[in-house]
C-alpha cells in the first residue's frame, strides 16, 4: 500500500470494530478499532500500513488521529457506553514526542462525553525499538491519567516476561491465531499455563484474540480468558451489533466446555478414590521395612506407575526408588535415598493437606526431571509422618487422556 495514496485519502479512512466479548456476562463489552481505507472501490485494511517501518511516523499519526476521532465520535452517540480498544505505535509516540498531543486529544473527547474507563489502549511492545523504560513512563502516564492498558500481540515463543512485569499492565493480550489443531498442545499450554500464572500474579487480566475456531476458544476459556477476540466469534464491522448478539453461541461454547471439564474431573477423582481404596488396604499388610513397603506398594499400583519411594513430612526421602523396567518389572535404585524434595514448589502445600485430609491427592503435570516427560504424581499418607509418592506412567495418562 502506497502510503502517499493513504494520506492523499485520508478522508476516505474509516474505523472498523471488531467486537470483544468477556468469559463473566457471555456479551459484548468493547470493540477493538481497526483502520480501514476505501479506494477503488474496496475497503481495504490499513494493517499493513501501520506495520511498515519504512512508512514516515508522521502519516501513521496523522490517520491515528482520524480513525481516533470518528470511533470516539461513534461511541459517544451508542448508548450502551462500550469500551474501545486503539492500538497506538510506540515508535510513533517516541518520534514524533506526541505523547501529550495524544492525552489532549483524549481530554477533549472525555469532555465531549467519552468516559474514561470507556478507553483501552494497546501498545504492541515486541518492535518497539526505544529504550523499555521509555516505554514504561508512557503507560504508568497513561494510567495515571485514568485509561486500562493493555499489552498486545504477545506470542507464546516470548520469553521477556522480566519486561512485561516492569511494564505493569492492566491486560495481556495474547494472539492464538498461530494455534492449530496440529501443534504440539502440552507444550504450547505450558506457556499458556506459566503466562496466565504471571499475568495473575502482576493482577493483569487475560484477552485472547486470533480465535479463529472452537479448539482455540476452549483453549483461551480454559487458561483464563477474560477476554476473547477472533473472526470464529465475530468480523470487524462498521457498526457495533447488539451486545448480547453473540451471548447464546458464547454460552452454549463454554457450557459444552464446562460439561466436558467435570466428566474430566469427575473421572480423576474417582481415580485418586480407587487408588485410595488400593493403598488402604495395601499400608494394612504386616511390613517390617519401609524399602519392602514401597516394593508392595509399586507393584500393587502396577498398572498406573512407574516409581514409588516414600518421604517424611520435612522431604527426606527415607526409602529408595522403586522403578518398573518392563511391563511388570520392579527394581530397587539406591540413588536418591536421603535426597531432601522440600524445594520443590508444591511440596509441603500437599504434604499439609494429606495430613489434615487423611486421603490421597494428585498433582498437577509437571516435567520429570528424570525423563523430561509429562508425568503426574499421586501421593499418599501412610503414617509416622511419611508419605508414599506414585509417578504415574506417561503411558498410561496417554492412554488415559482425562488425567492429562
Amino acid at each position: 500500500m502506497d502510503p502517499l495514496e493513504v494520506i492523499e485519502n485520508i478522508s476516505s479512512v474509516v474505523p472498523h470494530y471488531q467486537p470483544v466479548l468477556n468469559s463473566e456476562e457471555y456479551r459484548i463489552i468493547g470493540y477493538e478499532v481497526l483502520g480501514r481505507i476505501h479506494l477503488n472501490g474496496e475497503c481495504l485494511s490499513l494493517g499493513p500500513f501501520f506495520l511498515d517501518r519504512s512508512v514516515p511516523a508522521e502519516y501513521k499519526w496523522e490517520v491515528d488521529k482520524e480513525i481516533h476521532k470518528q470511533a470516539v465520535k461513534f461511541a459517544i452517540s451508542h448508548p450502551g457506553k462500550p469500551r474501545l480498544f486503539f492500538n497506538i505505535d510506540p515508535n510513533t509516540l517516541a518520534q514524533l514526542h506526541c505523547l501529550e498531543e495524544l492525552m489532549e486529544n483524549f481530554e477533549q473527547f472525555y469532555k465531549d462525553g467519552l468516559e474514561k474507563n470507556q478507553v483501552v489502549f494497546e501498545f504492541r511492545v515486541n518492535d518497539y525499538m526505544e529504550e523499555i523504560n521509555d516505554l514504561s513512563h508512557m503507560i504508568l502516564y497513561m494510567k495515571a491519567s485514568g485509561y486500562t492498558v493493555t499489552l498486545d500481540d504477545i506470542k507464546t515463543n516470548d520469553t521477556n516476561l522480566e519486561n512485561f512485569s516492569k511494564l505493569e499492565p492492566n491486560i495481556i493480550k495474547i494472539d492464538l491465531s498461530d494455534l492449530k489443531e496440529s501443534t504440539n498442545h502440552f507444550t504450547y499450554r505450558d506457556v499458556l499455563s506459566a503466562l496466565a500464572l504471571f499475568a495473575r500474579k502482576i493482577g493483569a487480566a487475560l484477552h485472547f484474540k486470533g480465535i479463529q475456531n472452537t479448539h482455540q476458544l476452549r483453549t483461551a476459556w480454559q487458561h483464563g480468558g477474560r477476554y476473547l477476540q477472533g473472526f470464529y466469534l465475530h468480523e470487524p464491522g462498521e457498526i457495533f451489533p447488539d451486545e448480547s448478539a453473540l451471548k447464546k453461541k458464547l454460552e452454549s461454547q463454554i457450557h459444552s466446555f464446562i460439561d466436558l471439564a467435570h466428566k474430566k474431573l469427575e473421572r480423576q477423582l474417582s481415580f485418586v478414590s480407587w487408588m485410595d481404596s488400593l493403598m488402604e488396604k495395601t499400608v494394612k499388610e504386616k511390613i517390617s521395612s519401609v524399602d519392602q513397603l514401597v516394593e508392595f506398594i509399586a507393584k500393587a499400583a502396577d498398572e498406573a506407575s512407574f516409581r514409588a519411594y516414600v518421604c517424611d513430612s520435612y522431604g527426606y526421602q527415607k526409602s529408595a526408588n522403586w522403578v518398573k523396567t518392563g511391563k511388570t518389572q520392579w527394581v530397587s535404585e539406591e540413588s536418591a535415598r536421603g535426597k531432601n524434595w522440600s524445594w520443590r514448589t508444591y511440596f509441603l502445600s500437599q504434604i499439609m493437606q494429606m495430613k489434615h485430609r487423611k486421603t490421597g491427592m494428585l498433582s498437577d503435570k509437571y516435567r520429570d526431571i528424570e525423563t523430561n516427560e509429562l508425568i503426574r504424581t499421586y501421593s499418599y499418607p501412610i503414617g509416622k509422618e511419611q508419605y508414599v509418592f506414585i509417578d504415574l506412567d506417561p503411558v498410561y495418562l496417554f492412554e488415559n487422556d482425562w488425567l492429562l
